[in-house]
């Protein structure tokens, strides 16, 4: 009994916009080896990146408590 409708494309663009936070993590731990900041700081933003992009891929799904 699914209201499945018909899935989205993923295009380059859409792969792309899901790369760019854990992208950003990578920079983020970039500045933090090159600002002698503590190292899990950037080690933090690349695991709050990959949640980010787990969460647009959610989103592109419809997958969520409300879905």
């Amino acid at each position: 009994m699914s209201d499945a409708s018909t899935p989205r494309s993923i295009t380059k663009l859409t792969l792309a916009l899901w790369a760019l936070p854990v992208l950003a993590g990578f920079v983020v731990l970039a500045l933090a080896y090159a600002l002698n900041w503590e190292p899990w700081f950037g080690f933090a933003s690349i695991i709050a990146g990959g949640l980010l992009t787990i969460m647009l891929v959610g989103n592109h799904y419809n997958v969520g408590p409300d879905a």
